[in-house]
Formats: C-alpha cells, sequence, structure tokens
C-alpha cells in the first residue's frame, strides 16, 4: 500500500548634533526590540523566542513539538520542569501563533501537573482539520527508586497516555478517549508495551490507517497501528541484534519507494557517538529489517529529527559535536534530495548560554529540534535553547 506523510505544501553619513545621534539610538532600539533574532545560517531566517522562563524548576523548558496548519498558523507544545532535582517530568503548555510566528500566544496549559501526576512528554499529529496531543503520565510518588526518598525523579514510570484532540488549530483542546497498548506498573498481568513514549511524527497510510513510531522499556522501538485514531495496536519490534538500543524514534516515507517506510533514532553512545541507526519496512510496520547504523544521518546522544519533505527530500537537524564542552550546544541541518547524494551539513542554531538554570543543566543547548513543513520545502522548526526557552523559526530547503 502507498504511504503518505501529511504535511503540507513565506551607509549615511555620521550625524552630526548630539540630538539626531540622540534620535537614531532609539530608532535603533526600538527596531531591535520587534526585528527577529538574526538567522544562525542560510535557508533559516525569522528566529523567535516563543516562550522563556529562567525560573523554572526541573531540568527547565524541553522536548517541544510543532504543527504548522497554514504558513501563518502553528501551534508548539513543551514540558515544563516543576520540582528541583527532577528530570523528563513536569506540566504541558502550548502557544500558537496566527500570524506567521511574528508573535505568539501566552502560554496555556495543556496539562496539568496535580498531587498525585506529571507528565513525561507532549507529542502532536495532524489528521485533516483535527489536532491531536499524546502525552504521557507519571506518578508524582515512586517508592521503587533506590535513593529511598519515595519520589519520582526521572519521570518513569509511564502510567497512563492521555490524547486531547483540538478542532481550531490548536486554539483549544478537549480530552479524547483512546485505548493504547500501555503496561500498567500497578498490576502483575501484561496488558502492553512498558514506558511507552512517543517523540516522533505519526504517519497516515495511504488507505486511512495510521501508524505511531514508539520506543518502551528495553529501548524496544516500533509502530502503533490504528484504523480510526481511537484503538491503537502494537506490531512487532525493530530487530536490534547489536544492540544499539535505538531512541527516540522517528517515522518517515522512503523517498525511493513509496511503499517503504523508514525508522531513524539515536544511537546507543557507547556504541556509537556519532550516527544515528535506521531500519527499514515494507508493509507498514508489520516487520523490519535490523537496526543498522547510518553514516549519513548523525546522532550524538539526543534526538534526531528527521521527516520526508512533499517534493521526496530528507530533512534531518541534529546535534553533531563530538567535543563534550559542546555537548547538545549546536543543531547542525543535512538535506538530501531524490537521486542525490547528502547534502553537506550546514548550521541551524548555536545560541548563547545566557541562563544558569535552577536544574544546573543545559547551559547553551540547543538541541531537541522538531519540524513540520507548512509549503513545500519550507518548515517552522522548534528546538529548546539553553532549558530556559522554547525557539521557533522557518527553515526553507526548497532550493536545494
Amino acid at each position: 500500500m502507498a504511504l503518505v506523510t501529511g504535511q503540507r505544501p513565506s551607509g549615511a553619513p555620521r550625524p552630526i548634533y548630539l540630538t539626531t545621534f540622540l534620535t537614531l539610538v532609539a530608532a535603533l532600539l526600538a527596531a531591535l526590540l520587534v526585528a527577529p533574532e538574526s538567522a544562525s545560517a542560510a535557508g533559516v531566517s525569522d528566529v523567535r523566542t516563543v516562550y522563556t522562563n529562567q525560573e523554572t524548576e526541573g531540568d527547565g523548558l524541553r522536548v517541544p513539538d510543532i504543527i504548522s496548519t497554514s504558513s501563518n498558523n502553528a501551534v508548539v507544545a513543551w514540558r515544563e520542569g516543576t520540582l528541583p532535582g527532577r528530570v523528563d517530568e513536569g506540566y504541558i503548555r502550548y502557544s500558537y501563533t496566527t500570524d506567521g510566528g511574528a508573535k505568539w500566544s501566552h502560554p496555556k496549559v495543556l496539562a496539568q501537573e496535580t498531587s498525585e501526576y506529571l507528565w513525561h512528554y507532549v507529542t502532536l499529529y495532524q489528521v485533516g482539520d483535527e489536532l491531536f496531543a499524546y502525552m504521557g503520565r507519571t506518578p508524582v510518588l515512586d517508592d521503587s527508586e533506590t535513593d529511598g526518598d519515595g519520589n519520582n525523579d526521572n519521570g518513569l514510570p509511564i502510567n497512563d497516555i492521555v490524547v486531547k484532540r483540538s478542532t481550531d488549530q490548536g486554539h483549544t483542546w478537549q480530552d479524547y478517549a483512546v485505548d493504547i497498548p500501555l503496561d500498567d506498573p500497578a498490576t502483575t498481568t501484561d496488558e502492553g508495551l512498558g514506558n511507552l513514549a512517543f517523540a516522533g511524527r505519526p504517519l497516515q497510510l495511504a488507505n486511512g490507517d495510521h501508524v505511531m513510531p514508539y520506543w518502551a522499556s528495553g529501548r524496544e522501538n516500533g509502530v502503533l497501528y490504528s484504523t480510526d485514531l481511537k484503538k491503537w495496536v502494537a506490531r512487532p519490534a525493530i530487530p536490534d541484534p547489536n544492540k544499539y538500543m535505538g531512541g527516540e524514534p522517528q517515522l518517515t516515507v522512503s523517498q525511493d519507494d513509496p511503499n517503504k517506510l523508514i525508522m531513524v533514532a539515536r544511537s546507543n553512545y557507547a556504541v556509537s557517538k556519532v550516527s544515528a541507526v535506521t531500519a527499514t519496512s515494507d508493509n507498514g510496520g508489520q516487520s523490519w529489517t535490523d537496526w543498522a547504523l547510518d553514516s549519513n544521518v548523525p546522532s550524538n546522544d539526543s534526538k534526531v529529527f528527521f521527516t520526508t519533505d512533499s517534493a521526496g527530500r530528507y530533512l534531518t537537524i541534529a546535534n553533531t559535536s563530538l567535543d563534550a564542552s559542546a555537548y547538545r550546544k549546536v543543531l547542525n541541518y543535512k538535506v538530501k534530495s531524490p537521486g542525490k547524494a547528502w547534502g553537506a551539513a550546514k548550521l541551524f542554531a548555536d545560541g548563547p548560554a545566557d541562563d544558569p538554570t535552577p536544574a544546573g543543566t543545559g547551559a547553551g543547548w540547543d538541541t531537541y529540534p522538531m519540524a513540520d513543513e507548512y509549503a513545500p520545502g519550507k518548515f517552522f522548526v522548534v528546538w529548546e535553547h539553553d532549558t530556559s526557552a522554547i525557539k521557533v523559526s522557518r527553515l526553507d530547503i526548497s532550493d536545494t
């Protein structure tokens, strides 16, 4: 069966008088306040800060995702840390734009933390005029951790997956009931996959069915399958005889064969510090080739974004530096057009370390990118900066 990606085809003379000088200075400052941040590289433009919080606890602002419904409309969601000393947990917030990213709405809460629960991740998906947000829930308390304090310090276990749906381009959201094969850690029966997590964009097949990339306990990777977006079934995991232990998998369509799926994931840092792993399926994720290192797709123990655009070009955005002092601090992107070799890596983002976050980690990070195509070869890209800001820019690869 054929596959579709669901993506959519944006030198003055020196002043003499002090008053003139002051006027020019004031005008310059005003322009800087409203102008977008400088582009990081050719193809990158309109860099904006959606939201910043230098007081947040936990591990700060992390794991953002973005969906664009047009060249002017997009919504971003992310996790925001809440408790000191805890990572991979917090609450989920979102913001939207209606003017192409020049301005973003004041953040709203998509999933609130409570005295019982926190949230691990959020992943967005668009089907027609509907948007869906998939969020992994985790308990506040966990007496199984070895430190003995009774608290959940690492966002695990994931004990529920909650979905919300929007019919107004991500401005408001409502609960959406689903049946997902997640194992309940509070029982002794096997209800499904342990610590089921989503980090990549689902795809819709040409027949209307849906596949969603997952990773779970033991670095098990594969897809969930659904015919109606309500009931999801796990298909077999990707074989991993070499223990590459892929993580945060991305799912896309082969540029060479519309009937073939490609899964791309970060690799085990102990196995490879430079390459992602890939696997392919020619039957909608019912079976997969073994994970294999791909030297063309960089991975530095961090999330790798990978997609196929509407013209069949591959786009990957990832951290690539092998310098421990630059860990997750520089994002580059690469493009491969159909029938051609991969292009050279280009700079995407390398911002300053401007916030000593309470978590004590992530200073200067530019990492965890996600993107969505709003016109042929043109993307909105979101990423986390410094664990204190959510940033968005446009990326144009249409001339490659």
